[in-house]
């Protein structure tokens, strides 16, 4: 079943449903959080009862998501589950993946990667830039009119995983789609200057210790940074700060594999690459993790001295290829 038929199917599948929960995967960026808000959104002109459901708290950036939604959100007892922008069922967190994860009956998804853990329909385009955009086509199938909420939610999953349109990853379908969007409304100016020209003080002070302690190998071609939570709290830092720090390694010049280092809460590592030639996700699989070509990630134990030293001999293996 192609792309295409797959957006028909599952939007026949939502027609005939009612008290949806929509999940987003933990630690919630742009995409995953555009894609859940904007279908929710399109749920509810249908008469549709929807609720979105991260584990843990959505950033105070996504204000103008989550201000709409806390006003007209209802509670209910979930009939049916789905999942966006998800490619794995450890994504959504350990409590939500408990309660929830065997009961998902559609996922939507453009991570090449994705476990196809749902029940009945995985929608999945890689070749996307954005799940947004499967979202918006998933809308007009829906035979919703996209109203300008919508559209900025759409918008910010898509201007935030192309990086503003500038990622390899962008596509002539994620700039007409943009057009479209900006055409219903969606002040463009405003939400890319919230999401790639503001900092906070805290951000700033995190980066400088970031950086502070870079470290490189293969001749320069890998970069490396670490976050530890000492240093989040010294900076004074939450999540939706760190949001965008990953790509710092992979723009310094002559490098091809940028490499960060997050300390998690349980003392693990999230470890996130952004490569111009390498295969990330092929990678980030070696290690039990996934995602896209160019940007990909993985979580495990291990001392940063360890887990770097792995990253970098599966990397300079890579390369003699």
């Amino acid at each position: 079943m192609n792309e295409p038929v797959k957006i028909k199917e599952a939007a026949r599948m939502l027609r005939g449903m009612q008290d949806l929960l929509i999940l987003t995967h933990k630690n919630p960026d742009g995409d995953t959080l555009g894609s859940g808000f904007a279908l929710w959104a399109a749920l509810r002109a249908l008469g549709i009862r929807a609720r979105v459901h991260n584990e843990g708290e959505f950033p105070a950036k996504y204000g103008f998501m989550t201000g709409p939604y806390f006003e007209r959100a209802e509670e209910f007892e979930p009939r049916h589950i789905i999942s966006v922008d998800t490619a794995a069922v450890k994504l959504m967190g350990e409590k939500t993946a408990a309660a929830y994860a065997r009961r998902v009956e559609l996922a939507i998804d453009h991570h090449g990667t994705n476990e196809q853990y749902a029940l009945s329909l995985t929608v999945c385009d890689p070749g996307s830039a954005s799940c947004c955009e499967l979202i918006a086509r998933l809308i007009d199938a829906l035979g919703v009119r996209m109203d300008t909420y919508m559209a900025n939610c759409i918008y910010t999953g898509l201007a935030t995983d192309t990086g503003c349109f500038k990622y390899s990853n962008t596509t002539a379908d994620s700039h007409l789609l943009a057009a479209r969007l900006i055409g219903l409304g969606v002040d463009f100016a405003q939400l890319n200057r919230i999401f790639f020209e503001t900092k906070s003080r805290g951000r700033i002070r995190l980066e400088q210790m970031a950086l502070a302690g870079i470290e490189y190998a293969a001749g320069g071609k890998i970069a490396m940074i670490t976050i530890t939570q000492e240093m989040l709290k010294r900076a004074g830092c939450d999540h939706s700060d760190i949001e965008g720090v990953t790509p710092i390694p992979r723009t310094i010049e002559g490098v091809e594999l940028g490499v960060t280092l997050r300390e998690l809460e349980n003392g693990n590592y999230k470890v996130s690459l952004r490569s111009f030639e390498l295969d990330s996700a092929k990678l980030c699989a070696l290690f039990g993790g996934g995602g896209h070509k160019r940007a990909a990630g993985f979580e495990c134990s291990g001392t940063p001295h360890d887990i770097k030293a792995a990253v970098v001999a599966a990397a300079e293996a890579e390369m003699a290829k």
